[in-house]
């Protein structure tokens, strides 16, 4: 299975079970080291005896794969044959990954407070999971070994990406409430934010840091009356 469609199958489902009302968030943060628990379930199975078989066997692609939680994988490989059907789990799939798309479109304010309460508090979420599980966190520090590494690569997708992906479709739609500074830094945070994406799925030279800027500007629109 490559790294790759890993990746895509995580950052398109958010992270979540696929599961239609299940959206249980597939990592446990129960401990200091939290524990993967998603699942990628063939959707066609890889042997042709297994669950959803067919002869030729199911490939190890995103295409094939649907992220689910513990109870559902085993409750779905474990029903009796043609309870949850390939066309069954494939609509599952679909439909998580347009509601987390439908997730991103953004409202548009009125004022430029409002837009950057907004923003701020998907930026200080954003600084959270870096502080906690990036590779400058303390735990990664202290504990080297430990799988943080994994968490961090699946956080990035789950929830920074998504946030990102909200932030700039919340800078195209507001524009007109930025001055032409504030729009300058905005436009620096969306060369940051998409060069990010792309290096969380394939490994890219150059990335724009983070602008600090563009949080300065936020920080004074929330407080400016």
């Amino acid at each position: 299975m490559k790294e790759k469609d890993i990746k895509k199958l995580w950052g398109l489902s958010a992270g979540r079970c696929s599961q239609p009302g299940c959206d249980e968030l597939c990592i446990r943060f129960l401990t200091d080291d939290p524990t993967i628990i998603g699942e990628m379930a063939h959707i066609i199975a890889k042997s042709p005896t297994g669950p959803r078989g067919d002869p030729a066997g199911g490939a190890d692609t995103y295409e094939n794969l649907i992220l689910l939680c513990p109870t559902h994988h085993t409750e779905i490989d474990k029903a009796p044959p043609d309870t949850f059907s390939a066309e069954t789990l494939l609509d599952w799939k679909e439909r998580h990954e347009a509601e987390v798309n439908d997730a991103f479109r953004s409202p548009g304010f009125s004022s430029r407070r409002e837009l950057a309460y907004y923003v701020k508090r998907l930026l200080i979420e954003n600084q959270s999971a870096w502080k906690t599980y990036g590779p400058e966190s303390s735990a990664a520090k202290d504990n080297p070994l430990s799988n943080l590494h994994l968490v961090w690569d699946l956080r990035k997708l789950d929830t920074i990406v998504p946030n990102n992906r909200r932030i700039i479709n919340l800078i195209r739609r507001n524009s007109p409430l930025f001055d032409d500074a504030g729009y300058a830094a905005a436009c620096s945070f969306v060369e940051h934010a998409e060069g990010f994406e792309r290096n969380c799925y394939e490994r890219t030279e150059g990335v724009p840091k983070f602008p600090i800027e563009f949080e300065e500007v936020i920080n004074a629109y929330a407080t400016a009356k």
